[in-house]
């Protein structure tokens, strides 16, 4: 990642008695730290998902659905950009064993890593921040927009009409919830999902507690099309191994007792 510039420090409200959020460069090197610990330190993983993928008519009813429990598996890889693979393994759609090619309405695959922070953080320079106080106390608010004319050629990697917003604790710089969006045009003309959002709570893996991804939400940019998707029963993933006609393991004693 490029170095950072650092951007003016501003001074916000209260975010309690007693209590002030931290100047904006402040806020940013923590969200940072965080981000970066968190990629560093977060293991191969595995959870259950359960996925509820809608169409919608034009008074917003539901007019097709569709239910989905699956596994997800994010796996550690060497991308330092990307350093999650995202693999799916599907156990039934509504009810039903799974048939390869099933339909759904709208189903965004690397939504769950991308907003869980999995992903390294977009260069500084590139947006305009707006800090305020969070919905609960002790919590900041951070919105990020996409300059019309970032100063930084490598800007131009970040979908126009890019917007990111941030709930988090400030001194930590722990995320607690992050939502991004795009522009329309964007989402119609690539695979870019318009909008989602990732609510978090703490999980344990092994002696370790991650704030990981409890609930993410997307839809389209017409309002047609959404997913809701929750995820429960995490546990570290050490890959599977398949004993086959023949094989034996190293070292392993013949006749077990």
């Amino acid at each position: 990642m490029k170095s950072l510039v650092a951007l003016a420090a501003l001074i916000f409200p209260a975010l309690a008695v007693g209590q002030k959020s931290p100047p904006l460069n402040v806020l940013l090197d923590r969200l940072q730290a965080y981000a970066s610990q968190y990629q560093a330190a977060l293991p191969s993983l595995s959870c259950d998902e359960l996925i509820t993928s809608q169409a919608l008519n034009k008074k917003g009813k539901v007019s097709w659905q569709i239910k989905i429990q699956s596994t997800l598996r994010e796996i550690r890889n060497d991308d330092p950009y990307d350093p999650f693979l995202e693999k799916r393994e599907y156990k039934s759609v509504d009810g039903h064993r799974p048939k390869p090619g099933f339909p759904m309405p709208l189903f965004v695959e690397g939504g769950f890593a991308n907003l869980a922070g999995f992903k390294s953080w977009e260069q500084r320079e590139c947006f305009d921040y707006v800090l305020s106080a969070g919905d609960s106390a002790g919590t900041v608010r951070l919105e990020m927009t996409l300059k019309a004319n970032p100063p930084d050629s490598s800007c131009a990697k970040i979908p126009a009409g890019f917007h990111r917003v941030v709930i988090a604790d400030p001194e930590s710089g722990r995320i607690l919830h992050s939502e991004r969006s795009v522009s329309p045009e964007v989402a119609a003309l690539t695979r870019e999902v318009y909008f989602g959002a990732v609510d978090y709570a703490p999980q344990k893996l092994g002696n370790q507690t991650f704030w990981l991804p409890a609930r993410f939400y997307a839809h389209d940019f017409r309002g047609t099309l959404r997913m809701f998707a929750t995820y429960s029963n995490y546990h570290r993933y050490t890959g599977e191994m398949k004993m086959l006609p023949g094989m034996s393991i190293p070292g392993a004693h013949p006749n077990p007792q």
